[in-house]
């Protein structure tokens, strides 16, 4: 405090009605200490909000969108505004959290969801939640996105893209009612449209076939007549490296029904190896038999990447020929270390503008896979049928067999 002199009382008393200055002097060092405090404060939250931009990383530019063949979707409204880089994840234009090279730290992740993430989303009501993401987050950390706002009642999402080639020129890709699937469900949980059978794709697999074969580097899954009857269609839109994939499989059938298949090849391939042992049939016919194979149940159709940016595409019109017509339950998986931009660019070629979208689940990585049913029947009947290609199984000798052969030993 600053000391007066008793000398300067009298003059303070006689000047500006005898007390005004006396209280400037004695509140100069209060208000110096109070904007000091309020000075501090500021500083302290400035640095707090520096500190939390930091730790989420910078923002993200147009041109570091993925791009996508799909652009003309309506852009949501009152929708939560998800933006994720490399380097973090904001929500409104405010940081959330940290990312490593598009990856949260293990501790911020907690049985598949971003506590951070779903605690910044509670407390408000909306049904979308619109992604802006950079073209290389890997699709584990999409999928935990994804999974996150579930859990608060997100029913609907949206990715905001970019036109392919160089134009800056944005879009988007709608996906309302998805859900998210555990690798181990047989068929993945959509409740809004029916799933189609194994034969819906059987009947239509030659046109499937053919549309492949137009890609030049397609690799397309040949389309025999030996294929399994019956049973539930379920379609998959994978990536994985530089590939992109429109899978078929047949599902829908119980452990004992799968078990009870197996058992039925089995018993077929030691009929027929019998036949084969008592010269019933000949070796090129058992071999015939067996490069036959046991009745598909899956049909892979692979493409590069570069597929997915051309337009007209093959692998548009590979999903076109069951799904083009109709609305299809489809699931999305990925390589956890898939970047998205793989993700969103298959979806734009599989459903380019003017297509309806179809009904969406995507994979949980994080999940397991069930162990396959049936495992030692199919071992057992694999290795039966790899002695016999390989010579190690011959039929037992004719009579007449075995004579010529003492005749010639003679």
């Amino acid at each position: 405090m600053f000391a007066l002199r008793r000398s300067d009382l009298p003059n303070q008393r006689s000047k500006s009605n005898g007390c005004g200055n006396l209280r400037a002097l004695l509140l100069v060092p209060i208000l110096a200490s109070v904007t000091a405090l309020s000075g501090c404060d500021k500083k302290a939250e400035e640095t707090a909000a520096a500190s939390a931009t930091e730790a989420a990383g910078r923002r993200l530019v147009d041109m570091e969108l993925p791009v996508s063949l799909r652009t003309t979707d309506s852009q949501p409204v009152n929708a939560y505004e998800v933006e994720a880089t490399s380097e973090g994840i904001h929500l409104g234009g405010s940081p959330v959290q940290k990312l490593e090279k598009g990856n949260p730290a293990p501790e911020d992740v907690r049985d598949g969801i971003l506590p951070k993430l779903e605690a910044a989303l509670r407390g408000q009501s909306k049904s979308t939640v619109a992604l802006r993401l950079e073209a290389i987050i890997p699709y584990e950390t999409l999928a935990l996105i994804l999974n996150t706002a579930k859990q608060v009642g997100v029913n609907n999402a949206a990715f905001q893209v970019r036109e392919v080639g160089s134009s800056p020129k944005t879009g988007w890709i709608a996906v309302d009612n998805y859900v998210m699937a555990s690798r181990a469900d047989d068929v993945p949980p959509i409740p809004t449209v029916n799933a189609l059978s194994w034969d819906d794709f059987t009947k239509n697999w030659d046109t499937v076939t053919k549309a492949c074969r137009q890609a030049p580097s397609g690799n397309c899954a040949y389309a025999d007549k030996n294929f399994a009857r019956g049973g539930t269609l379920k379609i998959e839109l994978h990536t994985s490296g530089r590939g992109l994939n429109v899978n078929f499989y047949r599902r829908g059938l119980t452990p004992a029904q799968e078990h009870e298949e197996e058992v039925k090849r089995t018993k077929e391939l030691a009929k027929k190896k019998e036949s084969f042992l008592q010269g019933h049939i000949s070796h090129e016919e058992m071999v015939e038999f067996l490069l036959l194979g046991d009745p598909s149940t899956q049909a892979f159709f692979q493409f590069r990447y570069q597929e997915a940016l051309a337009s007209p595409s093959a692998l548009t019109d590979t999903i076109g020929a069951l799904c083009h017509q109709q609305k299809c339950p489809i699931e999305i998986s990925a390589d956890k270390v898939s970047p998205m931009v793989r993700v969103v660019s298959l979806l734009g070629a599989a459903f380019p503008n003017g297509q309806q979208q179809p009904a969406y689940a995507f994979e949980m990585p994080w999940t397991k896979r069930p162990v396959p049913t049936g495992l030692p029947e199919w071992a057992a009947r694999e290795l039966e049928q790899n002695e016999i290609l390989d010579g190690k199984i011959a039929p037992a000798p004719t009579p007449a067999t075995a004579a010529k052969k003492k005749k010639k030993k003679d």
